[in-house]
């Protein structure tokens, strides 16, 4: 019996040492020397310029960061409501870039937890609160992400995903467990590694995408050849994000810039079906295509040319002397210069098109214009180009509701001052006249 007890308690000694030391399953993900961080974090504009983005409120003030020992991690953050333009917005969906930020592939966060909670409609949904994904860098300063949310989605009558950046402030940060002793080196070269990518990517930031192919100062400036006349002419008008000289957006980098596209589209040329413009930001053009809208041209007896220009989604854009809109229209000089820019019609409405008219002077009938204004629920200004399509001029308004600019009689100059002589002549000779009689 002793035997057995003894042959038992060493089998049980074996046991307890293959468990407790070899690599089961059950333990395979722990690693010890992990180290694990409570990081401040903050939600950034997609242009990278320090700006905090409209959603910053949502999203809780710390990360958890897992080190692991092969110099990647492991983040998990966390998201809550927000209200804002009157409605209670709520996080969909997390995606991340692989470094650099804004390259790579994207991959959707894993949900580790979710809540419930009133929906736009009044109803109940349940929504992401933390999310969870790894990164290829130990402490990565800066996270490139995409993310949906519901309240803009609505806004804009589709997905309306948005590019944002996840900024952590590691100097802030405290070491939740784990030892930093042997983590120096590994450190010091993802750093090093992570100021590498940063260099690249500010080289390649200012670039023109593949393909582009800008066009010359000069193009704007060719002759007129079919607005000479005083009157009333319409053209077709279209948005671009990028700046045709140049490729480059005036926002800041010019990656991604797919968004941009489509809601410039949406505000030059909606396909405006009924007047619901959640139906046309729904017809977006996916393949880089071009939409284009009417536009009205006014040759006055002066000899001053004016474009009326509409544009749209201004329900959702500040009107003001500081934040404008502000209409600046390319020189001779390669400069754009800010005009006067006078509202002539304005329909507002809350979810249907809601537009603004704008008359501004321009040098000429192929006019380059760039927009300024500032949309509320992004919190921020976006700038974007009017170009013009010269081969559809053609005389009248071609029934648009665009105002004109009423001219009183007008005498040219030279009319004028042949009409003052002879008013002139006519005073002096018959008082010659009379003299010598």
């Amino acid at each position: 019996m002793k035997r057995i007890l003894k042959l038992l308690t060493i089998v049980i000694a074996t046991l307890t040492f293959i468990v407790t030391s070899s690599n089961v399953p059950f333990v395979k993900n722990v690693h010890a020397a992990d180290r694990v961080y409570s990081v401040p974090v903050e939600l950034w504009h997609s242009e990278n310029s320090g700006r905090l983005s409209m959603g910053n409120n949502a999203l809780a003030t710390h990360a958890t960061v897992n080190v692991h020992d092969n110099n990647t991690s492991t983040i998990s953050v966390q998201f809550t409501p927000m209200d804002f333009s009157n409605m209670h917005g709520h996080l969909l969906s997390l995606s991340i870039y692989s470094s650099p930020i804004f390259s790579g592939s994207l991959t959707a966060a894993s949900v580790t937890s979710t809540y419930n909670d009133t929906n736009l409609n009044g109803g109940t949904s349940t929504y992401p609160g933390t999310l969870s994904f790894n990164f290829g860098e130990a402490k990565p300063d800066k996270v490139g992400v995409r993310v949906a949310v519901d309240a803009m989605n609505q806004i804009m009558g589709g997905d309306a995903s948005q590019n944002a950046i996840i900024k952590f402030n590691w100097s802030a940060a405290n070491l939740v467990s784990g030892s930093e002793d042997s983590s120096k080196d590994k450190d010091k070269k993802a750093e090093d590694k992570k100021k590498e990518e940063e260099n690249k990517d500010k080289k390649d930031e200012n670039k023109a995408p593949e393909g582009f192919v800008a066009k010359k100062l000069e193009d704007y400036f060719k002759d007129d050849q079919k607005t000479k006349n005083p009157g009333l002419y319409n053209l077709d008008i279209t948005g671009s994000y990028l700046n045709p000289l140049t490729g480059v957006t005036a926002d800041g980098g010019t990656k991604n810039t797919a968004i941009g596209e489509g809601m410039v589209q949406g505000v030059i040329s909606p396909i405006n079906a009924g007047g619901d413009l959640n139906e046309a930001l729904k017809n977006q053009k996916s393949n880089g295509e071009k939409r284009w809208s009417k536009a009205m041209l006014q040759r006055t007896k002066d000899g001053k040319l004016y474009a009326t220009v509409r544009v749209h989604l201004m329900n959702w854009v500040q009107r003001s002397k500081e934040q404008g809109p502000f209409i600046k229209v390319l020189q001779k000089d390669g400069e754009f210069k800010q005009v006067e820019a006078t509202e002539t019609k304005v329909n507002i409405e809350q979810y249907k098109d809601s537009y603004v008219d704008y008359r501004f002077e321009v040098p000429n009938e192929n006019f380059l214009a760039m927009v300024q204004m500032y949309v509320e629920p992004m919190n921020r200004p976006v700038r974007y180009f009017v170009e013009v399509n010269t081969d559809t001029i053609k005389n009248g308004n071609d029934g648009l509701d665009m105002e004109a600019i009423k001219e009183t009689n007008y005498t040219p100059y030279y009319l004028g001052g042949i009409g003052v002589l002879a008013i002139a002549a006519g005073l002096y000779f018959p008082r010659k006249k009379r003299k010598s009689n």
